[in-house]
């Protein structure tokens, strides 16, 4: 009872003594500043070496930049790859968007399901999913037999960049169905009745009300795609070609074989030029949407009358199964390659065998791949939550002046095109001695995962009250046993979810891995990358389906789980 008479008597607001307030800011920059050294060391400055490097070698100038718009070739590579980005986004939009809505307007056992759908592959390897689109789209496969009745004749795909286009869009779909229902899930229903009870027919009032609310979770998916998608290097290099190669694989060419690192960075930093442009016109337009048709909006949903899901439409409900197949089917396609007893990729097989689960657990390189994964993934996590939450904690402290740049320069890993801090990372630890090694890949992913501990734990500051250890303090604790007894087990969930993602990260990250790749540091994803572009090894296709397995199983159960205690609510 104590403690509730103080919370609730306690100020929401007040300002703390200058001297408290300003021991409470130089501890916040002593929790930041492991985190700040580590990123400053194994990101922030290698990035400004590769910036060096484009414009002093082979010789200093801006020759680098001049020939990307000269050189023939290089402007070709780059409008490609600008062109797939744009069409893989706005494809994406047209698939992704009803999917979304029909997700706010189902039950929650059904919006569980759809929920499942995307979150499977988006958690599911990119190396399985882009495998899988490999043995559909490969000649005599799925597609190629699946369009001969309707006179196409033996459509070549593979090699293509329709194919990139095809599998980038599967692949990067997920990024476009979760920011958009996580706005559609916000606009309140009752506003489309409203317009339609003022004489508006249902497809003015959706063009009129419904779509500018959602316009920014279409804005930020579309530019977070669009940003993905021009540093993606393992769909071109697996399903397209050398003919038509994209600037990450140009990137990894001139930097692993010719290492010109002068041409290299110079891509790579056009490649983040063009990619802070587009969040920053994305934030713009995202921000005015706000403004303009939701100032001061607070959301209270309907899904229809008494709480029951809305109606959905037949054309809805089509278009919703084809794009949940789209998601899905590409990545079963790898569980029945798994019993294959063939030695090639034919599906579906001609016969039936566990020999590539076998191999899977005793061939030496498999096992040490394995190995090395897990011990890169668990040190990873361990790394980067120490890091991470510290991060968090200390900019919770800090003067809100500061928040905004010292929290930017925390996330600043993830908006850095992948392909870009492969490059950066390689340069860089090419010189230290760390490349070829486990411990630079494990410093590599550890500078990639601390942005995503720091977001889950700062998310779990947001939802606490600030007041609580201040009412500890004030019974008694030390500032060690209030924050051992109250700060600690209110962060654990935030903690524990920012490990998880951190060790997942680091599980299925191959760009990276591919770079610094050796014989002793050999990676799962990297040695499932060799399987198909070096050898034809189905072992890939056992490896696939357990990870399939492992991420989608859990993802089910506690979507089904929290639709049953959300109705049982």
């Amino acid at each position: 009872m104590a403690v509730d008479t103080a919370t609730a008597g306690a100020p929401s607001t007040g300002r703390l003594a200058p001297a408290r307030a300003g021991r409470g800011r130089a501890s916040g920059w002593l929790l930041l500043l492991p985190a700040l050294v580590a990123l400053t060391v194994f990101f922030v400055l290698p990035l400004l070496s590769v910036v060096v490097d484009s414009v002093t070698e082979p010789q200093t100038g801006l020759g680098n930049y001049a020939s990307l718009f000269t050189d023939g070739y290089t402007l070709r590579v780059l409008g490609r790859t600008l062109l797939v980005a744009l069409v893989v986004s706005l494809v994406g939009v047209l698939l992704a968007y009803p999917y979304a809505y029909a997700m706010t307007l189902v039950g929650p056992t059904m919006r569980a399901v759809l929920v499942t759908i995307v979150l499977v592959p988006f958690w599911t390897s990119m190396l399985a999913r882009n495998f899988a689109w490999m043995i559909l789209m490969q000649d005599e496969g799925v597609i190629q037999r699946m369009l001969r009745p309707f006179g196409f004749g033996d459509v070549t795909l593979l090699g293509s960049t329709l194919a990139v286009g095809i599998s980038m869009t599967q692949v990067l779909l997920p990024f476009l169905v979760l920011p958009m229902y996580s706005a559609m899930d916000q606009i309140d229903r009752r506003l489309l009745a409203a317009a339609q009870s003022l004489g508006a027919p249902r497809a003015r009032a959706f063009r009129r009300v419904y779509l500018p609310l959602s316009m920014p979770g279409v804005i930020a998916g579309v530019s977070l795609v669009f940003v993905l998608a021009l540093g993606f290097y393992v769909t071109p290099a697996l399903l397209g070609s050398t003919r038509n190669a994209m600037i990450a694989q140009v990137i990894n060419v001139r930097a692993k074989e010719l290492l010109d690192f002068g041409g290299a960075g110079a891509m790579g930093v056009f490649l983040l030029a063009v990619t802070l442009a587009v969040l920053g016109l994305s934030r713009r337009l995202a921000g005015q949407r706000l403004a303009a048709v939701a100032p001061g909006y607070q959301p209270a949903r309907s899904h229809g009358k008494e709480g029951q899901p809305a109606q959905v439409r037949p054309w809805l409900k089509v278009h919703t199964v084809l794009v949940a197949i789209l998601l899905v089917a590409p990545t079963l396609v790898v569980i029945p390659m798994s019993f294959s007893s063939g030695s090639t990729f034919q599906f579906p097989p001609d016969g039936w065998s566990l020999r590539w689960y076998e191999r899977l657990f005793t061939s030496p390189q498999w096992t040490a791949a394995i190995f090395n994964s897990i011990q890169a993934g668990l040190f990873t996590a361990v790394l980067a939550t120490v890091l991470g939450t510290t991060a968090a904690l200390g900019v919770q402290r800090l003067a809100p002046r500061w928040r905004g740049a010292v929290t930017g320069f925390l996330l600043a890993p993830m908006i850095v095109p992948h392909i870009l801090v492969g490059l950066v990372v390689f340069a860089a630890f090419l010189q230290a001695g760390l490349n070829g090694t486990l411990l630079g890949i494990i410093l590599a992913h550890t500078a990639m995962a601390v942005p995503f501990v720091v977001i889950a734990v700062t998310a779990r500051l947001q939802g606490m009250d600030a007041r609580l250890p201040g009412v500890a303090a004030s019974l008694g604790a030390s500032p060690l046993s209030a924050f051992r007894r109250v700060t600690f087990p209110l962060l654990l969930p935030g903690i524990l979810s920012g490990a998880v993602l951190a060790f997942v990260t680091s599980l299925d990250e191959v760009v990276i891995a591919l770079f610094l790749q050796a014989p002793g540091a050999i990676t799962l994803p990297v040695q499932m990358f060799n399987s198909v572009t070096i050898q034809i090894d189905p072992t890939i296709s056992a490896a696939s389906s357990l990870i399939v397995v492992l991420v989608s199983v859990p993802i089910l159960l506690a979507q089904v789980i929290s639709a049953r205690r959300g109705k049982g609510r």
